[in-house]
């Protein structure tokens, strides 16, 4: 039906469906697993995904790192002008980095996914919600995180971004709201427990008797992501106090300043002839920068000049504030170029192996980068071990216990292409690996739902328990090293930071996934397929479950076989590595 109309759906938000004409779904996000009964019966179809493949990927990848490299040093030098300040792109990346990053991925990936959609199918409108201005800018880059897969948000970033491309046959109706004129960007406080009151009354308290045994040339070591033990010899060995640091958190809050980021935006000048693409990001920036950076400067300054910390620490270590922790990456920054050395530590998974996390912000800004075994090409890279340790004396697993599979999080919309489409794929395939199992094994299985967002989690459990109400579900709230302990064999259902924490310490393993290994940096690959020739890792779910029908019986000697442990022992050589000397290791790498 070449000439049928559809009109557009951006988001779950059924404020702006329509239900008396064929629809067209942007993406799967839309379908929320518990409006199943709504959306199913409606005259609709969903979108074609955009940007799978990795051809595209790769395409897509360098054309969104050639925009970052061309227009970040436009942001800050605009920044430093706004700030009455100096400083190096260095700075800024550790400050606003991460930020940044998103916010190129995300801006290509609307534009790309909407102009994909105009040229696939004839649109005769869309909805949006009738308020003055939407302001767009989130207070730090956590709450940016969540503005990515927010409903309102996006719906309205969608229709900017139409009216940006022009030339568009979408009509937009805009519809009466009682919300704000902007995302939540002062975000309610949770609730907090007794028990949380009491712990964070520790903390603080551990915080403040440290701090006053603080010298001025420690080292500032802080979410190091080793065990708390070694994170307390490593302090000791280095002949300081251990540290305990309460969680800092930006305290003064401002309003997004509309007039003066369309003053910024016209100052930009970054606009270019018959480059489409090139403008709209351009145009959006000062749009989407969070009020820390802008507004809220000045009182983030005011937070960092009043920690506790040390004045000129040795070094700085951390391997997981670099990110989202405001406070913490402007100290940083300006120790940096104060001239203190500043190291990043390897937390998880697809460092060293992922094709479109190459290299990480937290790669190109610290001095060192510790890896978990790895180098590739890059004078930051400094093997140590991987972080994860495990008592030498406790249970790993259970040669007679059940079958666990480990399920993946839908992640939040925040790479080039559709990552929704491809956990309903992922989904698919571990149905599918479950239909397959013997009833016995079957009968032994617990599945692991991602410990992530509640919304996310509870969908998991009902879709499982919908399709099969006798499986065992656990809700991600378990300890994950209990649930491996009381298993046989763990089943990695996609390329996890627990494939390389399950190997290391030699747990029966088996792994699989369904996009082939294009996730994969060409120097990842031959690693990779030592797995694959070994039966470890598998690209179906046809493929692994007739390898846990054959092993299950006698997993011992499955798992202890030659070919078995000389592709393990190879690839945790070179991605988790064991260290016998693990402070030793640590300290030579922190210099």
């Amino acid at each position: 039906m070449p000439n049928l109309k559809y009109y557009l759906i951006t988001t779950a938000d059924e404020r702006t469906w329509k239900f008396d004409r064929p629809v067209l779904f942007l993406g799967e996000w839309c379908c929320l697993y518990n409006r199943k009964h709504i959306w199913q019966n409606m005259d609709a179809i969903i979108a074609e995904p955009y940007g799978l493949g990795q051809k595209q990927k790769d395409l897509d990848y360098l054309e969104t790192r050639a925009l970052e490299k061309k227009l970040f040093p436009f942001l800050c030098d605009a920044l430093n002008k706004y700030h009455g300040t100096d400083h190096q792109l260095r700075f800024w990346q550790i400050v606003i980095g991460h930020w940044f990053r998103r916010y190129i991925n995300v801006i290509f990936n609307r534009v790309k996914t909407l102009e994909q959609c105009e040229k696939l199918y004839k649109l005769s409108g869309t909805t949006t919600f009738d308020i003055d201005y939407y302001n767009l800018a989130p207070l730090d880059s956590n709450a940016a995180i969540l503005a990515f897969n927010d409903d309102s948000w996006n719906n309205e970033l969608y229709v900017r971004i139409l009216d940006l491309l022009g030339n568009t046959s979408c009509p937009i109706e805009k519809i009466a709201t009682n919300e704000g004129s902007g995302f939540k960007w002062n975000l309610p406080t949770k609730r907090i427990t007794t028990k949380q009151k009491i712990k964070r009354w520790i903390y603080w308290n551990l915080d403040f008797i440290t701090g006053l045994l603080l010298k001025e040339r420690d080292a500032l070591i802080i979410s190091s992501f080793l065990p708390k033990k070694d994170a307390f010899k490593l302090h000791l060995s280095l002949k300081q106090v251990p540290q305990v640091f309460f969680p800092s958190q930006i305290k003064q809050i401002k309003t997004p300043n509309q007039e003066l980021r369309n003053t910024l935006s016209n100052q930009l000048s970054l606009k270019v002839k018959n480059n489409t693409h090139h403008n709209i990001f351009s145009s959006l920036i000062f749009e989407l920068l969070p009020v820390c950076y802008l507004e809220g400067f000045s009182d983030l300054l005011s937070n960092v000049q009043k920690l506790r910390w040390p004045k000129n620490p040795k070094f700085i270590f951390t391997s997981n504030n670099f990110d989202t922790d405001e406070i913490f990456k402007l100290w940083t920054a300006q120790k940096v170029e104060a001239g203190v050395k500043y190291f990043v530590g390897q937390h998880g998974n697809n460092y060293g192996t992922h094709r479109y996390i190459n290299p990480s912000i937290e790669e190109l800004t610290p001095d060192k980068f510790l890896t978990w075994g790895w180098t590739d090409h890059l004078p930051q890279h400094t093997p140590t071990f991987i972080f994860k340790k495990y008592k030498k004396n406790s249970k790993l697993f259970n040669p007679l216990g059940g079958l666990l599979l480990i399920e993946d999080m839908l992640y939040h919309r925040m790479d080039t292409w559709d990552t929704a489409f491809e956990f309903e794929a992922c989904f698919k395939e571990h149905k599918k690996f479950v239909e397959n199992l013997e009833t016995k094994i079957r009968d032994d299985l617990t599945i692991r739902v991602h410990h992530s967002q509640k919304l996310l989690r509870s969908f998991a459990l009902s879709r499982w328990h919908d399709y099969d109400s006798n499986l065992n579900i656990d809700d991600g709230k378990n300890s994950i090293n209990d649930l491996i302990s009381k298993s046989r064999l763990v089943i990695q259902g996609y390329d996890s930071t627990g494939i390389l924490e399950t190997l290391s310490k030699n747990i029966p393993t088996l792994a699989f996934w369904d996009n082939d290994l294009e996730h994969l940096r060409d120097s990842a690959l031959p690693y990779y397929q030592l797995l694959i020739e070994a039966g470890i890792v598998h690209l179906s779910s046809d493929s692994v479950v007739l390898k846990v029908n054959e092993v299950w019986d006698d997993i011992d000697q499955w798992w202890g076989s030659k070919e078995i442990q000389e592709a393990r022992n190879t690839f945790c050589e070179r991605y988790a590595r064991v260290s016998q000397d693990r402070i030793q290791d640590i300290k030579k790498a922190l210099h």
